[in-house]
């Protein structure tokens, strides 16, 4: 298994394809502006090959001062429930082991109509090494709890690598505010 470049592999079309599918409407970015950050250094699009096909996608964001926000993480549809998403996981922790990887998951919530698949989610990244933080905050009119690789991490970090990222401009429609 290998994380790669989407673009350079040949898979942008494949990410494209099942970011377009894998992600609520109003959680994802114009694949346009992503393409954008890349060029400009401060979005990674990366595809997870294994056995030489594209198995799914890690999209991160560069946060500035070592700090990355996991932005986008899905396997395809047809290679789900094979250990792929954590193989995948494991590999992109380590890539990113002298850093931090801020990770975005729905905030746990008993009542949410996807109740069953944030706590598989949040299950799932614990599983696999990510650490609670014990920081929750609302950004896309979404409420996230926050995670990372190391357990480290406050509120004013956060803003300050999406605003890093994505700039001031558009801090302010992210309009992300801290769950208390």
């Amino acid at each position: 298994m290998k994380l790669q470049n989407a673009e350079r592999a040949g898979y942008i079309e494949d990410v494209m394809e099942l970011y377009e599918a894998a992600f609520p409407e109003d959680e994802k970015k114009p694949f346009d502006y992503m393409m954008s950050l890349v060029r400009e250094g401060k979005m990674e699009i990366l595809a997870i090959e294994e056995d030489g096909t594209f198995a799914g996608l890690c999209i991160t964001v560069a946060g500035g001062n070592d700090t990355f926000i996991l932005d986008y993480f899905a396997v395809s549809k047809e290679r789900r429930s094979a250990g792929i998403g954590g193989r995948a996981l494991k590999l992109l922790l380590d890539n990113y082991r002298d850093k931090k990887l801020i990770f975005e998951i729905e905030k746990p919530d008993p009542a949410a109509d996807n109740a069953v698949d944030r706590d598989r989610r949040k299950s799932f990244y614990l599983r696999n090494g990510v650490k609670e933080t014990g920081v929750f905050a609302n950004v896309y009119n979404t409420d996230f709890e926050l995670l990372t690789n190391d357990g480290n991490l406050n509120y004013e970090e956060y803003v300050d690598a999406l605003r890093s990222c994505f700039g001031e401009e558009n801090l302010k429609r992210l309009n992300p505010f801290e769950l208390l």
